[in-house]
């Protein structure tokens, strides 16, 4: 196989890549070329597979957001379009039948709430006419201020159901007051009516391939508890068929889930575990009966991740699940022979993702450890693979570093995965070790591209990246098996993980650093207090400092979370001495190495009093340490100022403890520290309001 055509080169890459002079030289990239990623949207096929539309970013100005349609059956350029929409990004692109395209714009509006008029940056659906953009009309405009001048379809309206075979409609969920109901909306007029009604409880709509609603998702007011609702066509009367709880910083697989409709009357794909399994697998399941009638996907060791299913008909085509790395098998004799065709041409270092099926042709998602991510179409009639786009064009495989998959024996005999980014120098009994424990807990991380593990091999530092027990991904028995063994067995797992390097002479014994943002800070911050003989410095991003201050903050905010926190952390009054010990905030003077610490002000997740707590409680034990305080970050530090600054404090701190520059300096942080406003809590102040 090979490609037949650069389809795009001429009309795409100017905008989302460089000249060859701007790429950095072998092994040379700069933090610039790690935090350059041009905004792009997934590019998504008409139904019939003729033609495929996507969005690139050029700037907000004149141009701004440029959506390009192009007919695939035609020669060359001749049917490509360009359209700017200047100062109106482009949040999400879709398909409306094969003539209308569907465009959701942020722009200036009015929406109302509570009595009062407001003027702010509203998301708004637009259907074009996909030939010359022309006959523009804006979806639910005409259903007056309940609906349209609703605040809450201010953030956007999903598409549940395109209708492939009515041309004139699509079924969308948008509020109406309060409640999120289903309708079926014009895309020539722009009208709607109610096809289904919801509640206030109600976020989600799922439809089979009748465009009939068969499936309804409920969540409580807080956002934890989930109850699914289901039918059969036909019926009005809806049966809850499931209830569980969430949390927002677990990616563990839910109880219940829609995976897709079904191309047999009356059932549905869904993602679930029965059987006695612990691992989330793909059902159909019979709306009418209630049960589960065959097993269309499942795996002896992990969840499965992903399914491909033809959004026409219901095909179920294949799916995906993370055992070391990402694997996906077609299940359709004819697709598999092209999908290992395509798998082939790439190579094993990547990973090839399908991500849109219409007619002849497939939109590939490519990425891996030294590959960010490209899209590529594939057309099964030509056998050919034509990229489209690729999300950060300054980062070139061969600036970028292999990653290695580590099995190790934990010391209680437990067989665990890692991930290791190494430098380009190799790995030998000299290397400096980053250990990069994951947030959640209930998270993983996967074969792919990190941009913290690639930033730091760069700099010369192997990167490990433990899946350890309490991680999400390997059925629910691995992620329980963290339960109240925060800062014990969890952080023994880690240890072990480095251990195994020491002792194979990969690393330096005496160049290691710990690493982590959220629960990956507290186990960072443990690990230095664990082990002071092992981590020569500690970087604890969003951290949990004090478990018991945690667990009793849900208490009175919201009942499922505080039940999911001490389920997961332990209860605070009879697991007391455990919490108090296995808390960072109470072993500052057992952290003898340099620590870095940084919170955001408005984390919603953890409160910035735990960093305030444990920057006073290092003061007061005389540590060497610094408190970087942002504002505006969140969680999740995702911007791109607040990761060059983050970037560019580790790597420093790295440096000078583990790094070319270690021996060089007496302070190893040259700022002064920032005053923090609270005391750490006393023993007995269980709260953080």
């Amino acid at each position: 196989m090979r490609i037949i055509c650069l389809l795009l080169i001429g009309l795409i890459f100017p905008l989302t890549s460089f000249a060859q002079h701007d790429l950095p030289a072998y092994g040379q990239a700069e933090i610039e070329d790690f935090l350059d990623s041009p905004e792009v949207t997934q590019p998504v096929l008409s139904p019939n597979g003729r033609f495929i539309a996507f969005m690139v970013h050029s700037d907000h100005a004149e141009n701004g957001d440029i959506l390009v349609i192009r007919d695939l059956d035609a020669p060359g350029d001749a049917g490509t379009s360009q359209t700017g929409f200047g100062n109106m990004p482009i949040i999400n692109i879709g398909w409306a039948g094969n003539e209308r395209v569907l465009v959701t714009l942020l722009r200036n509006g009015q929406v109302r709430f509570h009595g009062f008029e407001l003027t702010l940056p509203i998301i708004r659906t637009v259907s074009y006419d996909r030939r010359d953009m022309s006959q523009p009309t804006v979806l639910f405009e005409g259903e007056g201020r309940r609906v349209f001048g609703n605040l809450y379809n201010a953030f956007g309206n999903d598409l549940v159901n395109a209708l492939p075979d009515d041309p004139e409609h699509v079924l969308m969920a948008a509020y109406r007051g309060e409640a999120l109901h289903l309708w079926r909306v014009n895309v020539f007029s722009g009208e709607a009516e109610v096809e289904e009604r919801g509640n206030t409880r109600t976020t989600h709509w799922h439809t089979n391939a009748e465009g009939v609603a068969v499936m309804r998702v409920d969540v409580n007011q807080r956002g934890r508890r989930v109850e699914v609702f289901t039918r059969e066509p036909g019926v009005r009367r809806w049966r809850r068929t499931a209830r569980f709880r969430i949390n927002e910083l677990s990616d563990r697989a839910a109880e219940f889930e829609w995976a897709g409709m079904s191309d047999q009357p009356g059932q549905i794909y869904v993602y679930s575990r029965q059987s006695g399994s612990d691992r989330r697998s793909v059902y159909r399941y019979d709306l009418d009966s209630e049960t589960y009638t065959e097993t269309m996907a499942e795996h002896d060791r992990v969840d499965i991740s992903h399914v491909m299913i033809n959004q026409n008909d219901g095909e179920f085509l294949g799916f995906a699940y993370s055992d070391d790395r990402l694997e996906v098998e077609m299940l359709d004799p004819e697709l598999s022979r092209h999908y290992t065709g395509v798998s082939d041409f790439f190579g094993e270092d990547v990973t090839v993702l399908p991500s849109n099926f219409a007619g002849n042709r497939m939109v590939l998602f490519v990425t891996g450890p030294r590959e960010p991510g490209s899209y590529y179409l594939y057309d099964r009639t030509t056998r050919s693979v034509d990229p489209l786009m690729t999300l950060r064009p300054r980062l070139p495989p061969d600036v970028l570093h292999s990653v290695e998959i580590i099995r190790y024996s934990a010391s209680d005999g437990v067989e665990l995965t890692a991930y290791l980014t190494r430098p380009r120098s190799g790995m030998g009994p000299n290397t400096p070790l980053i250990l990069m424990p994951h947030g959640g807990p209930e998270q993983r991380d996967v074969f792919g591209f990190d941009l913290f593990a690639q930033y730091y091999a760069s700099r010369g530092y192997a990167v490990l990246q433990p899946n350890f027990r309490g991680s999400s991904g390997y059925g629910s028995d691995f992620a329980e098996s963290g339960y109240g063994r925060w800062g014990e067995r969890m952080q023994q797992d880690l240890d072990d993980g480095v251990q195994t390097l020491i002792d194979q002479r990969r690393v330096a014994a005496d160049r290691i650093c710990i690493a982590g943002f959220s629960y990956g800070g507290y186990a960072a911050l443990m690990g230095g207090a664990t082990r002071p003989d092992l981590y020569q410095c500690v970087f604890a991003g969003a951290a949990v400092t004090d478990l018991i201050a945690f667990v009793d903050h849900w208490d009175n905010r919201d009942e499922d979370a505080h039940e999911y926190w001490t389920m997961a952390i332990g209860d605070t009054r009879v697991d007391r001495d455990r919490l108090h010990w296995t808390s960072p905030v109470r072993l500052a003077d057992r952290l003898t190495m340099p620590v870095l610490l940084a919170h955001s002000t408005d984390d919603p997740i953890v409160p910035y009093r735990h960093s305030q707590w444990m920057a006073d409680s290092l003061q007061s034990a005389g540590a060497d340490f610094y408190f970087q305080s942002f504002s505006g970050a969140g969680h999740s530090f995702s911007d791109e100022g607040f990761l060059r600054t983050l970037l560019t404090q580790t790597t420093q701190m790295f440096g000078r403890t583990i790094g070319p520059e270690r021996g060089q300096h007496e302070d190893i942080f040259q700022q002064a520290i920032m005053p923090s406003k609270d005391a750490a809590p006393e023993e007995g102040e269980d709260s953080v309001d």
